[in-house]
């Protein structure tokens, strides 16, 4: 059975219904608290000092209405635990003690084989660690971590391992347990050579290597002497471990990462771990490779900056310059951060503490300023070759920036500086592909909701609270006469979801949207209606008005047509009376019914008087 036919509607509801979205939360480590009938907190997805993140156990939601997360049960876990639906499904069946179907054979296969070298991969990770804490031969070892200032709460949190000076040590260990030496040649941990299987680490300090999901993947090992090269040795690529997706310590960081928005990005395995040490805890590294479109892919999906400190050159800077563009490309913004001259985040976070280091990552600047400023400081650079060189290279980082106005304004910005006409900048841009002209940049004042776009907000609003009544809705009024796209865009998902007629179920409607942002403006228009007795009565009225809008459209566009033409176009203008005498007749009407009203309508009112009503 493929994944993706895996988990049926049925299924999935069960898991749902069996799993309130409120302990799952708490068991995450959000500290809810009652107000009122929902429960409130500090939102886990971004930093706040006043609670803004709602969980409803009535309708089983949440909503931040800080950073517009929003969702279930299900798509709690998946952002929060970094798990995909799958995942999420299989971790909340686990919980509630559900037994899901079985996968067809090649899936089962596929996936017994990935977790056997999991198993095998968190073997390894203990038994080396346990050489490193206790082992005759690794005094060494603890004695260089001693010297370097990583604390045992460090090592252990980390699992920090040593590898013995044995060529085969893990072998005999790993088949005396029941491995065979296949499976540990494909986890990467031995090398078949001429000799035999050969362990691939030996004498290193080593540092396992988590995905974002804390699994084990592979190992980076330091070498212990100076004869023993290369000095760092990472596993090579497996099933598990592709070093193009795997960036160290996002399983411990990723949390804190979406919390302050931002992600510390380091060279070296010290880095990390001594910052992490002293409490910076938003802190990754690439673990010795260039990052890749995978790498930033997946740090948008917990941030929206990154902040890469380099070890007081721009060398580093240069070297990484491809991946750094794929940041921007991502729409990650890319902030630098130098240490001193013969400074390390390792060596200067030990000698300077935290707060030194955070205020240094405080005044950071921004990538494309770093360049442009790092190239004003460069030698001859009135030389034409060399002004050439810089106007290329940063208009090769100016065309991954994605937003007009940005891009001109940061164009603007690299002229003045480098003392160049913006022309040649444009041009430059042009012939690395781009195809927008430049733009001014004009403010836009925030606009206020119309009267029409009030009533359509109200009206989804009622329809997802009461969807129940969607189906005869759906047979009286075309979502394509919303004004609002985003409004109209859920209403095509409703209408799509009840195409027989049968009453929609909202979280079936959320399931299948694929879209971040629609799903979570559905969310925040179920989260925060308010409880209403008649829904009925509001979508009858909501009906009313929106048809009175849709004959004003029908209207403006006759009119518009019949001016256009500059004729007396008879039949037009009589078309354009008759619907101007059809609409006061409607508004009449209203105001008649209005004034006649003594009472709400019942809030019974089935969904056939609603359509009999609009038609």
């Amino acid at each position: 059975m493929a994944a993706k036919n895996y988990i049926s509607r049925e299924i999935t509801e069960e898991v749902r219904s069996r799993n309130n979205i409120v302990d799952v939360i708490s068991e995450c480590g959000v500290a809810l608290k009652q107000a009122g009938t929902n429960y409130k907190a500090l939102c886990p997805f971004h930093e706040e000092k006043t609670p803004s993140f709602s969980v409803s156990s009535e309708k089983q939601i949440f909503y931040c209405f800080g950073c517009q997360a929003g969702g279930d049960v299900i798509h709690f876990l998946q952002k929060h635990e970094s798990k995909s639906f799958v995942e999420s499904i299989e971790w909340l069946a686990k919980r509630a003690n559900i037994t899901l179907p079985a996968r067809d054979a090649k899936y089962s296969a596929r996936q017994k084989r990935i977790n056997d070298l999991s198993e095998l991969n968190t073997f390894a990770v203990k038994y080396y660690h346990e050489l490193l804490r206790t082992g005759q031969h690794s005094q060494h070892a603890r004695e260089y971590l001693k010297n370097r200032g990583i604390v045992t709460k460090t090592t252990n949190l980390f699992q920090l391992g040593y590898a013995k000076a044995q060529r085969n040590d893990l072998v005999k260990t790993a088949t005396h347990e029941g491995w065979t030496v296949e499976q540990l040649v494909d986890a990467g941990l031995v090398k078949n050579e001429d000799k035999g299987p050969q362990d691939r680490f030996w004498n290193r300090l080593l540092f396992p290597i988590h995905n974002e999901r804390g699994i084990p993947v592979g190992f980076g090992g330091r070498a212990l002497s100076n004869e023993h090269q290369p000095k760092y040795l990472n596993s090579p690529g497996t099933d598990l471990y592709n070093k193009s997706r795997i960036l160290y310590n996002l399983d411990k960081a990723r949390q804190s990462i979406a919390r302050k928005k931002s992600a510390i990005l380091v060279e070296g395995y010290m880095d990390v771990l001594m910052l992490y040490q002293h409490g910076i805890e938003n802190v990754i590294a690439a673990s010795g490779t260039s990052l890749s479109e995978e790498h930033a892919a997946l740090l948008k999906r917990y941030t929206p900056e990154v902040v890469i400190v380099f070890d007081g050159d721009v060398s580093g800077l240069q070297a990484a310059q491809r991946g750094l563009n794929r940041l921007i490309a991502e729409e990650i913004r890319v902030r630098i951060a130098l240490m001193p001259k013969g400074d390390d985040p390792d060596s200067f976070v030990k000698e300077n503490g935290a707060d030194a280091f955070t205020e240094r990552i405080d005044r950071s600047i921004n990538l494309i300023e770093f360049q442009i400023q790092a190239a004003v400081q460069e030698k001859n650079i009135r030389r034409p070759d060399v002004i050439t060189r810089v106007v290329r290279d940063v208009s090769e980082l100016l065309v991954n920036i994605k937003h007009r106005v940005e891009r001109a304004e940061y164009v603007k910005y690299a002229a003045r500086e480098l003392n160049v006409d913006e022309g040649l900048i444009w041009r430059e841009l042009r012939d690395l592909g781009l195809k927008e002209t430049p733009t001014a940049n004009r403010k836009i004042p925030a606009k206020k909701m119309t009267i029409r776009e009030q009533i359509e907000y109200k009206f989804i609003q009622s329809l997802l609270q009461t969807p129940e009544h969607i189906p005869g809705v759906k047979s009286v009024f075309d979502y394509n006469d919303i004004s609002q796209p985003h409004l109209a865009k859920i209403a095509e998902l409703l209408w799509r979801a009840s195409e027989n007629g049968d009453t929609v179920e909202i979280q079936h409607v959320l399931d299948n949207c694929e879209d971040e942002k629609l799903k979570n403006a559905i969310t925040r228009l179920l989260i925060s209606g308010q409880v209403i007795s008649n829904h009925t009565s509001i979508i009858q009225g909501c009906l009313k008005k929106l048809r009175n809008y849709i004959y004003q459209d029908v209207e403006q566009r006759v009119r518009s047509n019949a001016f256009s033409g500059g004729d007396d176009d008879l039949e037009k203008f009589k078309e354009l009376v008759e619907l101007s005498n059809q609409r006061r007749a409607y508004a009449q009407k209203q105001v008649i019914q209005l004034k006649q009203k003594t009472e709400h309508t019942d809030a019974a009112t089935d969904t056939s008087t609603i359509a009999k009503d609009f038609k």
